[in-house]
C-alpha cells in the first residue's frame, strides 16, 4: 500500500507522543511531530526579528515551506531539526502557536507532510481538523488520576519534587482548556477508536495500537477485493428501500430492491424484540421498509433494519449528550478488566473501569453522565465519576464562594511539606507557608503538627481558586503575649544581649527585648554604663512604657535607684565635713551630705604644707571643706580644704593685730605654731 495515515489524538499526559514513536519505529512508519512544525515557525519568526505578539507579522509564512519528512523538519528545504530545540525557540513557541492564522497554515503543511508513505501523526486535533480523512483514527486517553500518577512518578524518578494533588489539578484544568478552546478544541473524532490506557502499560498500549493498524490495513485490502466482485450500484452498508413481495415464512420475507435479485430479511434482522416470533401479522405485502445491505453474494442480497433501529434508539443517547443530561443505566456485563457494558433504553454503552464506582456489579442501576458519543459507530462512553466530580466541583465552588479574605476557618492538616502544610476543608484546601505557622522560626513542622490535626487559620488571599492561609495571624506575637503579663512600673530582670551607643538591649523573655536607654541607666549622668556591664549580665529595671503592636518596651534602671542629690541643700561657700574615700595624685574623692565630691590637689593643701596629697591624707580621714562649685543636675560637687584653713589662719593672725595688744611680739604671734 502506497499511502496509509494514522491520526492519534488524546489529552495531555496520555502518552500519545512516546507511544507514537514506539509504534512508528516498530512498523516502519514515519512519525510526524506536529509540535516540531510550530517550533520551525518560531525559529523563522526569531530569525526575521518580528514582533512575536503581533499575529499579522506572521504573514511571512505565505512564502515559507515547512515540511516534516523522514523524521526530520525542513524549513525552506533546510533540515533544522537541531536548531528548533534551542532554548530561545522553546521559550517562545507557545506564543506563535496560539494564533489562528498560524494554526491554519500549519494544518496545510501537516497535511502535505502526511501525503506520502505510511504516516503516524499525533496531536490534539489531528483526527478532527488536520487529517479528517485519515485511514485510522485513534483517541488515546486515560483517567486524569492515572495521567497525574504517571506524571508524578516520572518527575520523582528524575529526583525532582512533585505533589500529586497539584499535578492532578493542573491536568484537569488543562483538559478543560483544551476541550473548550476556540481554535481546534480537543475532542474525539466521530470515527475514532477509543483506547483507554488507564489499566494498561506501555507495551500493552503499543501492541493494541499495532493490532488496530494491522486490522485496518487488512480490512482495507479485503474490502477492495470484495468491491471488485460487487455490483457497482450496491455495496455492503448501503441504504435501500425495499417493498415486501413475499412473506416466505415466520422467519423470512423477500423485498424488491430494484437489483439483480430480491433482498432477503430474517426476523432477527427486523426486530430485537424477543416477544415477536413471526413476520405474519407484523408486515404485509407492498409494505415499504427502509433498511441497508448486510451482505452481498453471487446469489443473494441480505438486508437488515437493525442498524436503522439502533440509530433511532441511539438518537436518545445523542440527545442526552447534547443536553448534558444525567441518564440511568443498568450494568449488563464486565468487559475484561477494562470496564462494563451498560444498557440505556436498549443501547449498549461502555462504562470504563476508571469511571465506575467501587464494588460495582452486574444488575446495578447507576446514574451517569455521557462523556463521548460516536453517532456513526453508535457507541458512547459513560461515567459515574464525571457525575460525582461535577457534584464535587459544585460543592467545591460553593464552599470557595463562602470563604472570604479575612475569615477565620477551621480545617484539618492534609499534608505536611518542608515549605508548609496543606489544610483541608470539606472540598477545598489551602496552604499555610512555613513563615505563616508561628511568629518564631519553625525548622520542623512535623514537631508541631501531624496529618489529621484540626487547625484554625485566617484567610490571607484567595486568587484563582487558591487559598493562602495563616496560623500566626491568630496567635499572639511573643511581644503581645509578654505585654499581657506586665504593667508600667513593674520590676523585671533582663539579660544584656547587645550594647548600643545609646543604651542596652535586654532580653526579657524568649524573642522579647526591651531598651534601657543610657539616660535611664543611672541618676548620675557621668556613669559610663559600657564600663559597668557586659554581654550576658542581668540587669533589673522598671517598665517605663510598652507597645505590643510596635514591639517596643522602654526600661529604666534609675527608677529603682535612690537619688541622693534630691536631699542635698547646700550652696557655694558652705563649709561641710567630708570623709576621704579615695586619694589620687590629682586630688581627693570625698563623701559629704550623702553624695560624692572632689577636692583638687591644689585645693587640698595650704601654702605651708609641702609635698603631695598622699603625704597628708588617707582613706577615712575627715576634714572641713568649703563648697566651691555645686551642680546637682550634673552630680558635680567641688570642694576646698585649703580655703577654710586659710581663713582660720587669717583669723588667728588678725586677733593679734588689735591695737590694745600692740606690745605683743612676733614670737608671741607664732608661739602656738612653733610648739
Amino acid at each position: 500500500m502506497k499511502n496509509f495515515v494514522v491520526a492519534l489524538d488524546g489529552p495531555a499526559g496520555s502518552g500519545k507522543s512516546s507511544i507514537s514513536r514506539l509504534v512508528a519505529s516498530k512498523l516502519g512508519f514515519v512519525h510526524i511531530d506536529t509540535g516540531a512544525m510550530y517550533r520551525a515557525v518560531t525559529l523563522e519568526a526569531l530569525r526575521r526579528k518580528i514582533n512575536l505578539e503581533n499575529e499579522s507579522e506572521y504573514n511571512f509564512l505565505e512564502n515559507t515551506s515547512i515540511i516534516y519528512k523522514d523524521n526530520a523538519i525542513y524549513l525552506n528545504g533546510v533540515n533544522v531539526s537541531k536548531e528548533i530545540r534551542s532554548s530561545e525557540v522553546t521559550k517562545n513557541v507557545s506564543t506563535s502557536c496560539r494564533f489562528g492564522y498560524v494554526r491554519n497554515l500549519m494544518v496545510k503543511y501537516q497535511r502535505a507532510s502526511a501525503r506520502y508513505g505510511q504516516v503516524l501523526m499525533d496531536g490534539r486535533d489531528i483526527g478532527t481538523v488536520v487529517l479528517p480523512n485519515a485511514d485510522l483514527k485513534i483517541f488515546l486517553t486515560a483517567s486524569p488520576e492515572v495521567r497525574a500518577k504517571r506524571r508524578y512518578e516520572e518527575i520523582v524518578a528524575k529526583g525532582e519534587d512533585a505533589t500529586y494533588e497539584v499535578i492532578l489539578e493542573e491536568i484537569k484544568t488543562r483538559d478543560y482548556k483544551d476541550s473548550h478552546r476556540e481554535i481546534a478544541p480537543l475532542k474525539m473524532a466521530d470515527d475514532a477508536i477509543l483506547v483507554d490506557t488507564s489499566n494498561m502499560n506501555v507495551e500493552e498500549v503499543t501492541n493494541k495500537i499495532i493490532d488496530l493498524i494491522n486490522e485496518r490495513l487488512k480490512s482495507m485490502e479485503e474490502f477492495k477485493m470484495e468491491d471488485l466482485e460487487l455490483p457497482k450500484t450496491l455495496r455492503r452498508g448501503q441504504k435501500v428501500k425495499g417493498t415486501v413481495v413475499s412473506i416466505v415464512s415466520d422467519n423470512e420475507i423477500a423485498l424488491d430492491i430494484n437489483n439483480f435479485t430480491e433482498g432477503i430479511m430474517y426476523l432477527d434482522h427486523y426486530t430485537k424484540d424477543p416477544n415477536i416470533t413471526s413476520f405474519k401479522g407484523l408486515v404485509k405485502i407492498n409494505d415499504v421498509i427502509e433498511c441497508e445491505v448486510a451482505k452481498v453474494t453471487e446469489e443473494h442480497i441480505y438486508l437488515s433494519r437493525l442498524n436503522e433501529l439502533s440509530k433511532i434508539a441511539f438518537q436518545q443517547v445523542c440527545a442526552s449528550f447534547e443536553k448534558n443530561e444525567v441518564i440511568t443505566v443498568t450494568v449488563i456485563k464486565p468487559v475484561g478488566n477494562k470496564g462494563f457494558t451498560v444498557d440505556f433504553n436498549g443501547n449498549k454503552l461502555f462504562l470504563p473501569l476508571s469511571q465506575a464506582p467501587q464494588d460495582v456489579k452486574v444488575k446495578d442501576v447507576l446514574e451517569v453522565k455521557i462523556l463521548e458519543v460516536n453517532a456513526e459507530r453508535q457507541n458512547a462512553v459513560v461515567s459515574r465519576r464525571a457525575l460525582e466530580h461535577e457534584e464535587y466541583e459544585k460543592n467545591k465552588q460553593a464552599e470557595l464562594d463562602s470563604i472570604n479574605v479575612g475569615d477565620v476557618v477551621k480545617g484539618k492538616v492534609a499534608k505536611i511539606e518542608k515549605f508548609g502544610l496543606f489544610v483541608r476543608f470539606n472540598y477545598n484546601q489551602g496552604l499555610v507557608r512555613i513563615n505563616q505557622i508561628a511568629h518564631t522560626f519553625t525548622s520542623d513542622i512535623n514537631s508541631l503538627f501531624k496529618v489529621g490535626d484540626e487547625i484554625e487559620v485566617k484567610v490571607l488571599s484567595k486568587e484563582n481558586g487558591k487559598l493562602t492561609l495563616s496560623r500566626k495571624a491568630l496567635i499572639d506575637t511573643p511581644y503581645e503575649a509578654y505585654c499581657k503579663t506586665i504593667s508600667v512600673g513593674q520590676t523585671v530582670t533582663g539579660k544584656v544581649t547587645n550594647k548600643l551607643p545609646f543604651g542596652l538591649l535586654l532580653e526579657l523573655a524568649p524573642n522579647v527585648k526591651g531598651l534601657l536607654h543610657q539616660s535611664e541607666y543611672s541618676h548620675n549622668p557621668n556613669d559610663n554604663f559600657n564600663s559597668f556591664v557586659k554581654i550576658g549580665d542581668e540587669v533589673t529595671c522598671a517598665i517605663l512604657s510598652f507597645n505590643a503592636a510596635s514591639e517596643k518596651i522602654s526600661l529604666s534602671r534609675k527608677a529603682l535607684i535612690d537619688n541622693p542629690w534630691t536631699r542635698v541643700d547646700a550652696k557655694v561657700g558652705d563649709v561641710v565635713q567630708v570623709v576621704v574615700k579615695e586619694v589620687y595624685d590629682n586630688g581627693l574623692q570625698v563623701e559629704t551630705l550623702g553624695v560624692d565630691g572632689f577636692i583638687p590637689a591644689s585645693e587640698a593643701l595650704t601654702d605651708s604644707q609641702n609635698g603631695t596629697v598622699k603625704d597628708y591624707f588617707h582613706v577615712d580621714d575627715t576634714a572641713q571643706a568649703e563648697i566651691i562649685e555645686i551642680k546637682p543636675q550634673e552630680w558635680r560637687l567641688r570642694l576646698s580644704i585649703r580655703r577654710p584653713a586659710i581663713k582660720e589662719e587669717r583669723k588667728e593672725f588678725e586677733k593679734y593685730l588689735n591695737k590694745e595688744e600692740a606690745t605683743v611680739t612676733l614670737g608671741d604671734v607664732f608661739k602656738d605654731s612653733l610648739k
